[in-house]
Formats: structure tokens, C-alpha cells, sequence
């Protein structure tokens, strides 16, 4: 009997050497059992009507199902890892494996990315996406990205337009956001865009934007309509415009250091499953925000159209020369080529 027991402790041994599955409780308490690993994070919450979050949920799935369950996404969400510029720097130096970023996070780390927070570069989601989807455009950005940053873009989430909430009137033209104080992230082609649309911007950190909202400190803010909806600034503001002044793309990204060690049978993995996640999640979130707007209007929000919003894009473009330079002559061109508006 003792040998027998000798025997199978040896094999135990021998097949946790040979990479057995060992369990592993995730962030979000489930036990799976899995060769390894990986951490996706995401500075937004871990309800499944969050964006963010269902699209790490699909791309999580996919890669268990892919890989047999031999691989896990652990999804770490609400800024539990930093910040997205802290996710950035971290998948530079391989403490961190996976996140999602905003695109507006990006220009800190590369200017050309900038382009995609100008004012009105998209006029609708279809624009967005075939500029996002145009490998002429995107694979010189994402290679140089990785040279420098260590960071494999694999796919683009949607975060959905930019709109104005605040306290003061509806925004129907470009005069009425005139002395309106607005809190906007600290980033200067957001707060140049709402500058030239004759608003007075207001940099402060999000944390404290509900308290200031609320006591009247700004008069309001912009967000997408689902961070509007999750946050409770319906609940606060009187008046919600729908201004769709910047598109918010957000990247899925994994570090160098975790994409460099997986097998090319993997990688295929990794692009075909962030590659389902972007389909569904593009869909999911224009029925979610149909749903959240019906849903802010049901409890006393007053939401308008804007009826001259050229006035508002005619303003805030004037900014584009502004940042040219910055961003890159060429790219520019060929963006707003690809566009039609050259």
C-alpha cells in the first residue's frame, strides 16, 4: 500500500512539472483551473452593462474557449491595477499583462494618437470604424506603438460619443455654451475644443466632479452616455445635449512581454477573440445607450438633439492646425483624406 501511495505521489509530481492545472480564484471570486493566467485590466466598473467590462467578458470567454481552458482572463476592473497611464507604463515593463485604454490616454505616451480626440473628427460610428478598421491607417500607428511602448494593440473597443450634461440651459449652438463652466480631463485638445465653443473649461480630477456638479462649483460636464447613465449625473442635472463633440475609442492591449512568450497558435487566439469581442461590443453599446437615454428621460433628465451642431463643429475645428504639427502633418491628411473632407 505505502508503495503504491510512493507511486502515485511520484506520478503527481512528475505531471505538476509536465504543467498541470492548478486552480485559481480571480478578482471576481471564481475558482478556475487553468495553466496560466493572464490579468485584463480596465479602470471602469464590473457591472455587465459597462461596456469596458462586457467587452473584457467576451474576449475572456473566447480565450477559454479557444484554449480548452488552459488559459484564464482574470478581468480587474475599477483601476484596482492604476490608472490607465499607470496600465500603460506597466505593460512597458511587463508588470502588467493586458488593459484597456482610452484613446485620450494615449497622446501622453504618443502624440500621433491625438488625432482621434480632435472635435468632430467622426460625424457618426461608420466613419469611426473605417478608420479603425483601415490597416493602411492603423498598422504603421500600432507598430510604432509597440517599438516604443511594448504595447500589441489587438483590437478597438466603442466607447461611444462625447455629449454635454450641466445645469444651466440646453446647448442647441455654439452661443449657448458661451461662459458655460464645464469639467473636462486634463487634456489640452479637450480643453482648447471646448475654449474655441466659447464654454469655460474647468480641468479637475473625476473623482471630485460629482461633488462639484452637485454644489454647483461647474455647471456641468461631458461623457459618453453610458458613463453618464452608470455615474448618476442624471440624477443631478437638468439638462443633457447631445453635442457628440469627440468619439472615445478605447484599445485592447496585451504587454510585449506576455505576447512575445505565447505560441502563434495563442496569438491567433488572443486577435480572434478580441476580434469577436470589438463586433459584439459595437453592438452592445449603441442598444445600451438607446436604453440609458429612454431610461435618464423616464426619471426627469430633458435631453435635445442640437439643431445647429455645425456651429459647434465649425468652431472647435478651428483647433486642428493648432495640433498639426503635433499629431503629424501626413497622418492629418490621410485621415481626414480617408474621410472625404480634404
Amino acid at each position: 500500500m505505502k508503495k503504491a501511495i510512493s507511486i502515485l505521489t511520484v506520478i503527481c509530481m512528475m505531471l505538476a512539472l509536465a504543467g498541470c492545472n492548478s486552480k485559481t480564484v480571480l478578482s471576481n471570486g471564481e475558482t478556475v483551473t487553468a495553466k496560466r493566467v493572464y490579468q485584463l485590466g480596465h479602470v471602469n466598473t464590473s457591472a455587465e452593462d459597462d461596456q469596458y467590462q462586457y467587452f473584457a467578458m467576451v474576449f475572456a470567454n473566447k480565450i477559454k474557449e479557444l484554449s480548452k481552458g488552459e488559459i484564464a482572463i482574470d478581468i480587474v476592473t475599477d483601476s484596482v491595477l492604476g490608472g490607465e497611464r499607470d496600465m500603460m507604463e506597466g505593460m512597458k515593463l511587463g508588470t502588467i499583462d493586458m488593459a484597456l485604454i482610452t484613446n485620450f490616454s494615449l497622446g501622453s505616451f504618443s502624440t500621433e494618437w491625438e488625432i482621434f480626440d480632435l472635435p468632430y473628427i467622426f460625424q457618426d460610428r461608420e466613419e469611426a470604424y473605417s478608420i479603425l478598421d483601415n490597416e493602411k491607417i492603423m498598422g504603421p500607428m500600432e507598430k510604432r506603438l509597440y517599438d516604443q511602448w511594448s504595447v500589441k494593440v489587438l483590437s478597438y473597443g466603442d466607447g461611444g460619443f462625447r455629449h454635454t450634461m450641466n445645469n444651466v440651459r440646453p446647448i442647441n449652438k455654439a452661443e449657448d455654451m458661451k461662459g458655460m463652466r464645464l469639467r473636462l480631463p486634463e487634456t489640452a485638445i479637450y480643453v482648447d475644443a471646448f475654449k474655441a465653443m466659447n464654454a469655460n473649461p474647468t480641468t479637475l480630477a473625476f473623482s471630485e466632479t460629482f461633488t462639484a456638479v452637485e454644489q454647483g462649483t461647474v455647471d456641468g460636464l461631458e461623457l459618453p452616455i453610458s458613463s453618464f447613465h452608470s455615474t448618476g449625473y442624471g440624477e443631478i442635472c437638468d439638462y443633457l445635449s447631445l453635442t457628440g463633440h469627440f468619439y472615445s475609442p478605447y484599445q485592447m492591449d496585451v504587454s510585449s512581454f506576455v505576447w512575445e512568450n505565447l505560441t502563434k497558435e495563442e496569438q491567433g487566439w488572443f486577435e480572434e477573440a478580441a476580434k469577436e469581442a470589438m463586433e459584439k461590443e459595437r453592438v452592445f453599446v449603441q442598444e445600451k445607450e438607446e436604453e440609458f437615454l429612454e431610461q435618464m428621460a423616464d426619471n426627469g433628465l430633458k435631453i435635445n438633439e442640437v439643431e445647429d451642431k455645425d456651429s459647434l463643429a465649425k468652431a472647435a475645428t478651428a483647433i486642428y492646425e493648432d495640433y498639426r504639427d503635433e499629431i503629424g502633418s501626413d497622418l492629418l491628411d490621410n485621415v481626414l483624406g480617408e474621410l472625404g473632407r480634404n
